[in-house]
């Protein structure tokens, strides 16, 4: 068998691997420039300045959901922050310390408890059916702050709010931004400006794509089945049936393409291997649900599989993407735009970061749009 270029030996330098990460220029400045003064403005009043903490940490009790229900909380946290003009921050440590895998890339967010120190503190759970209070309150009449008076306060959510936001009074001033961009482009924008890969995680996906990569492209699909021997208490969804994708993985030129099958279920990885066992390639560790781990799971190894899974997912030349919050973020922060198809049902849909959310609506990327 012939191959097209052998990168399987090519390992990316730090430097060349956070510059992969980083989105496309936008059509003009504003995003920049906006958030160079939200910066500015922070470090300029660090002695008096006020804090809204996104808090997904083991000193609360309760779930904060899996990879996508954190980003997304996080995203919708630090907009908050910006209509309050507070700090933004995070407490992540459930079940491990999110800055040992990824880093910030403009400004420092990493919580430390110290600050609490002669300051006091609220904590406000907007987490699943709680985010009707939220949304109460952003398209209240009342100043956004009165709900967040408190020196630090910790918010715990999983839910997109922008079609709230953008209907807020002087929004256009608040947060220009907000109104001009697609959804799909603001969480491009947001996911790459607050986060980049921390040297340990660059470390393991180089060493990924230096052994499993032997072709050009990759081509890859989400498989969602629920709950596993690794993971019990996940829910059951609705079974993908797997033929349609065997069915369009039949048809690719297995010279160009590997094949990769991101899934919650390791019996869905064995098919995949044995139907096409010299393209198909794989992350290290066990499967496991973050915000559900188990007894014979390793909390930093299942962080550093999920977190992987996503970075290849966010990297495909074809994306293959069910119903799941963790591949349709994943279609939404990616640096190109084609080779995306929604999985619904029996058909594989052509469809874009523009369209996703319309083809799969509801759920955590936009609760509160009318139906």
């Amino acid at each position: 068998m012939t191959y097209h270029r052998d990168i399987s030996k090519r390992t990316l330098s730090l430097g060349e691997f956070q510059q992969k990460q980083r989105p496309p220029n936008l059509e003009n400045s504003s995003f920049e420039t906006f958030m160079s003064e939200y910066i500015s403005f922070i470090n300029e009043n660090k002695s008096k300045i006020t804090y809204i903490v996104y808090d997904c940490s083991m000193e609360r009790t309760g779930n904060c959901g899996g990879w996508s229900d954190r980003l997304v909380g996080i995203m919708t946290t630090f907009v908050i922050s910006i209509l309050t003009k507070k700090h933004f921050l995070i407490n992540f440590d459930k079940p491990c310390l999110l800055h040992d895998y990824v880093i910030p890339a403009n400004f420092d967010w990493r919580y430390n408890s110290s600050l609490l120190s002669n300051k006091n503190h609220s904590y406000h759970n907007y987490l699943n059916n709680n985010y009707k209070k939220m949304k109460k309150e952003l398209l209240g009449e009342k100043d956004i702050n009165s709900y967040f008076k408190a020196d630090i306060s910790f918010l715990r959510m999983n839910w997109d709010f922008t079609y709230n936001i953008r209907k807020r009074p002087n929004i256009n001033t608040d947060i220009p931004w907000i109104t001009k961009y697609h959804q799909a482009d603001i969480y491009k924008y947001l996911y790459h400006f607050l986060f980049k890969w921390s040297p340990s995680s660059t470390r393991a996906l180089n060493n990924q794509r230096k052994t499993n990569r032997k072709r050009n492209k990759i081509a890859c699909a989400h498989v969602r089945r629920g709950r596993n021997p690794n993971m019990p208490q996940d829910a059951v969804g609705p079974k993908q049936p797997l033929d349609v994708l065997w069915k369009y993985f039949d048809l690719l030129d297995k010279d160009e393409y590997d094949l990769y099958v991101a899934s919650d279920t390791d019996s869905v990885k064995v098919l995949a291997r044995e139907r096409y066992p010299e393209n198909m390639i794989d992350t290290p560790g066990n499967i496991t649900h973050i915000d559900q781990p188990h007894v014979l799971n390793d909390p930093d190894e299942g962080f550093q599989k999920q977190l992987s899974d996503f970075y290849t997912l966010v990297n495909c030349d074809i994306l293959i993407v069910p119903s799941s919050g963790f591949s349709i973020l994943a279609a939404l922060v990616r640096n190109i735009d084609s080779g995306l198809f929604c999985w619904r049902g029996l058909d594989l849909i052509p469809c874009s970061r523009y369209t996703i959310t319309e083809i799969f609506p509801g759920g955590k990327y936009n609760p509160s749009k009318p139906k």
